[in-house]
């Protein structure tokens, strides 16, 4: 390849070294259309495509959140409801979704496998140039928002975005966000809400969305990003010869054009809070001021290490000082980019009426004594140095790795700036750490946050009514709406609710169904994903040892017995494992201990991790873990660290618990009303499960309540004293496993004989039994101040005896056939789905729900569905397919090290997952009817757990119910 070489109507832009990505950057235009295309070449087997159109916002309907669901229903060559559902059953994708942004949406995909790579392309392009849209109104309807009437014909909003955004305005993070949107962008698109206001979304009509359609989702509006070892000349010919070249060169839309700097003054804004929550100390202030434009990556770095410096941890500069002086529970500070113009939050969370002014003065005070004095330079290096070591790890988690680095061309590539800019490191912390010496940072902290012309401040007050006030207004304005209508007005939006649900529960045929291109079970690997794992004894220590190449960095993990624990010691040493490490030990201070963990470590956590044993839930293997990523160079000075946090910490800072109380109570408060599916699942299973049982009093709605007793009750003696005798049991030679993830075993064998001289002994056995039980069952509901709910019901598996494959096929096929149509598609919730774990234990949930009753008397149908399902179908070769893929999901080194640490608590071998996907690849109709005989009966004894509103809550007929 070269420059100016033409290949299916693409004109090679220009090609550049991604050296530390092992590749290079290919740019390239679209002769006829020019539509923008991008290609890192690189020896990545996982291939990854995305195709993203400049979406400007021009009102808060949320008009390009609906379309990026929408586009996805359905396309002129893939007639299907819904082929991004038929996609998620039957592709081995490692990626499959599509993301709306404040500025662009995109629609990524990736996939390990070449056809099936290309079959997810194909569709993708298909759905965002040809979606059905245009003669299926339904669609609009169905994923933005209708009118529905009831049996008493009384009218209600109802649709999936519009539930989903109902969602999130229950967070007073968003709100706060919201706010400041709108107060510093009042010229720009940025002010209006991408996702769309749930008190605006109804204001969209079908026709403005078809020709938002029409505008915005043009091929000369487009930007294409692909990573990985492609068949560049295959695949530019597919989107070339298929798609582009049936279309002429339109306008582009331009990017968002610069705000001025403006001074947007103070918002004060209600948020809702529980009926039984205190308001006084509730008030949420925040601070945003411009950074400056997306090009400006230094100055942008420089921000991220700065609000670490200042606000990163309880011992940061500015945080400590807050804290120190009671003004606030929490202070943060977040910088946010991949936009034009990047902007800088300070938060400070639960301020009490009569410090609001003193925390201002306060704030910008001890802002300005660092900006007249030095920042301490070895707090800004080792910040510098931890963010270095992230950007070069390029460990994203379960994101794929070329995805993430899709968005991260997208931060300056959709602005008309260089794609290639972010994506390599180079020597800009070299630079940065120059600067750092004349003053650079003293200088932002000024020229950012001081005395910055663009800004503005945003107080949030708790409120016990704000929620009520919104319902009523909601119902109102449909109250208002109804009276206008006149017969045929009326007649058409019953005319309309009878089509969607027609249109809901028709059955794509057979022959648009076989238009979605498949892989093959022939197609599938036959052999379940090695994860190496060699189990050793090393100076009476097990260690387990997972050779993967890290690219010289040493990942460990440290497991510590602690099945001997009841439930409230369970959450004991979930409080351990948040403060140790930033309460002093014998040789450093707080501040010490935060500044060296920046400078040693990627990251470095301590957690409490239940794993369920295979085969019983009466047993499970609950470890205090400590997991850490370094250098290889650095592992002795790592460990000497950890040894002497773990050994040498002394819990004598009464302030340091009692701040952290109030912080992990919000922090648990957000995530109970934010994402209460994953709390309801953990507590329904807890039922029939110990490992649920311990996680949930390990970070569930039990730890909440805890840290709830203690703050409202503190006693530190008491609590410190708890807190040394947990360390002194479970934090011991003799009750630990490390498990290490890297290339170079001798670190392992170095790093084991050091611990076993390291720890102390004590007379505890390693094989402990547990003392926790599981709950039983029970019908429970927890109100939240939010419009939504999150619906769970589970129990055991009826007459289960062993775990087959053929349940996680059943599995897919109950989430994605049955419930995404009856409560996502029907009922209007955001998200569901059903699982069945190796123990028989069975849950199904719904996430932002609208209607909670109705999902609970849905779940109850499961087997009849699976049952009617086998006995009409022999076609289940997708699902199979699918299931096989969702088995071996995509993971970097240090996670499948994880992985296979799992697996060896879990007592789950090689053999068992070899067994499991022939299993699965084995599945026929008749498995999945022997399945569904036995979920029939499982509901029966089936327990409940609802979080959400009070009004949901109480038609659920639930015989315990709390409020958060």
């Amino acid at each position: 390849m070269t420059a100016n070489k033409k290949i299916h109507g693409f004109e090679i832009d220009r090609i550049r070294p991604l050296n530390e990505l092992n590749g290079k950057l290919i740019e390239m235009t679209h002769t006829k259309t020019g539509l923008k295309l991008i290609w890192i070449k690189r020896d990545e087997e996982n291939k990854t495509f995305g195709i993203a159109f400049q979406t400007l916002p021009f009102d808060d309907t949320g008009v390009f959140h609906i379309l990026e669901h929408s586009v996805l229903c359905g396309s002129d060559k893939y007639p299907v409801k819904e082929p991004f559902v038929e996609l998620l059953k039957t592709s081995m994708n490692t990626f499959l979704n599509a993301l709306t942004f404040p500025d662009k949406t995109f629609y990524p995909i990736s996939s390990r496998n070449d056809k099936d790579f290309i079959n997810l392309m194909r569709v993708y392009l298909d759905a965002v140039f040809c979606p059905l849209i245009y003669t299926k109104p339904e669609i609009f309807y169905q994923e933005g928002w209708h009118y529905e009437l009831d049996e008493n014909e009384n009218a209600s909003y109802k649709g999936v975005v519009f539930n989903e955004m109902k969602g999130v305005f229950a967070s007073a993070d968003e709100l706060e966000e919201i706010a400041l949107n709108r107060a510093m962008f009042p010229d720009s698109p940025y002010k209006y809400v991408s996702g769309g206001d749930p008190a605006n979304i109804p204001d969209l009509s079908y026709e403005k969305f078809i020709e938002s359609h029409k505008k915005y989702y043009s091929p000369s509006n487009a930007f294409i990003f692909l990573d990985g070892n492609i068949d560049i000349e295959s695949t530019l010919e597919i989107i070339n010869n298929e798609y582009l070249s049936g279309f002429e060169k339109q306008e582009r839309i331009e990017p968002p054009a610069m705000q001025k700097a403006v001074d947007g003054g103070l918002t004060e804004q209600e948020f809702e809070i529980s009926s039984d929550e205190e308001p006084d100390g509730k008030t949420r202030i925040s601070w945003g001021r411009m950074i400056g434009s997306f090009d400006e990556k230094e100055k942008l770095i420089a921000m991220h290490v700065l609000s670490d410096v200042l606000c990163g941890s309880n011992q940061s500069l500015l945080s400590k000082e807050i804290l120190s002086q009671g003004l606030a529970d929490d202070i943060t500070m977040l910088v946010y980019d991949g936009i034009a113009q990047p902007w800088l939050k300070i938060s400070a969370v639960n301020v009490k009426d009569e410090n609001k002014e003193k925390l201002e003065e306060f704030i910008f005070t001890q802002l300005n004594a660092l900006a007249d004095s030095k920042i301490d330079r070895s707090q800004l290096e080792a910040s510098m140095t931890n963010l270095e070591f992230q950007l070069r790890e390029r460990d994203y988690g379960s994101l794929p790795q070329g995805l993430a680095l899709g968005f991260t061309a997208f931060e300056t590539w959709l602005y008309e700036g260089d794609p290639i800019s972010n994506l390599e490191v180079g020597d800009l912390f070299v630079n940065l750490k120059k600067k750092m010496k004349n003053g650079y940072f003293e200088q932002l902290i000024r020229d950012i946050i001081i005395d910055n012309p663009h800004r503005a401040k945003v107080v949030l007050i708790p409120s016990h009514t704000a929620g009520d006030e919104r319902r009523d207004k909601e119902t109102s304005r449909i109250k208002n709406e109804v009276s206008k209508w006149d017969d045929d007005e009326k007649a058409e939006i019953i005319a309309m609710q009878d089509s969607l649900i027609k249109w809901q529960n028709s059955e794509d045929s057979k022959e648009a169904l076989s238009s979605l291109p498949q892989i093959e079970l022939s197609d599938l690997s036959q052999k379940a994903d090695y994860l190496p794992t060699e189990i050793s004894d090393i100076s009476d220590i097990v260690t387990l040892y997972h050779n993967f190449d890290c690219s010289e960095i040493a990942n460990f993990t440290l497991y510590f017995d602690a099945n001997d624990l009841n439930e409230e010691e369970i959450s004991q040493l979930s409080f351990l494992s948040d403060i140790i490490g930033k309460t002093r030990t014998e040789k450093y201070s707080e501040t010490e201990l935060d500044e060296k963990t920046r400078l040693l470590f990627g990251s470095l956590n301590f957690y409490v991790s239940p794993l369920p044993i295979m085969g019983t839930n009466t047993k499970c293997d609950i470890k205090f873990a400590v997991k850490f990523g370094t250098f290889e160079s650095n592992v002795q000075k790592a460990l000497d660290f950890v040894a002497e946090i773990l050994t040498k910490t002394k819990f004598d800072n009464e302030k340091i618990a009692y701040d952290l109380i109030k912080q992990l109570k919000t922090k648990y408060y957000q995530a109970i009303v934010m994402s209460g599916s994953s709390i309801a699942i953990v507590r329904t299973m807890a039922q029939n499960n110990i490992s649920a049982v311990a996680g949930d009093c390990a970070g569930g709605y039990n730890y909440y309540k805890w840290l709830c007793n203690k703050e409202k009750n503190f006693d530190w003696d008491n609590l410190k004293a708890q807190l040394h005798a947990l360390a002194v049991k479970i934090i011991c030679k003799n009750r630990l496993t490390v498990s290490f993830t890297g290339s170079d075993k001798s670190l392992l064998n170095n790093s084991a004989k050091f611990l076993s001289q390291s720890l102390p002994e004590n007379d505890t056995r390693k094989e402990i039994d547990n003392i926790i039980k599981p709950w039983g069952k029970r019908n429970e509901g927890i109100i939240i101040p939010a419009d939504i709910s999150f619906a769970c019901a589970g129990g055991i598996l009826d007459k289960f005896d062993c775990y087959d494959g053929s349940m996680a096929v059943a599995s897919r096929i109950i989430s994605l056939m049955y419930l995404w149509n009856r409560v996502r598609v029907q009922g209007g919730a955001y998200g569901t789905g059903f699982s069945l774990s190796a123990n028989g234990i069975f849950y199904c949930y719904s996430y932002r729900d609208p209607n909670a009753l109705q999902s609970l008397n849905t779940y109850k149908g499961i087997g009849s569905f699976l049952d009617e399902f086998a006995k009409s179908t022999n076609d289940i070769d997708g699902y199979i397919i699918g299931s096989v893929a969702a088995s071996s999901p995509l993971l970097l080194p240090k996670a499948k090290g994880t992985k296979a640490d799992d697996n060896y608590r879990s007592g789950i071998t090689d053999e068992d997952r070899q067994n499991t996907l022939l299993q699965m690849i084995d599945t026929d109709t008749e498995k999945l009817r022997i399945v569904s005989s036995k979920l029939k009966e499982s509901f029966d004894n089936a327990g409940i757990c609802v979080i959400g509103s009070k009004k949901q809550i109480e038609k659920c007929n639930l015989d315990i119910i709390e409020t958060l």
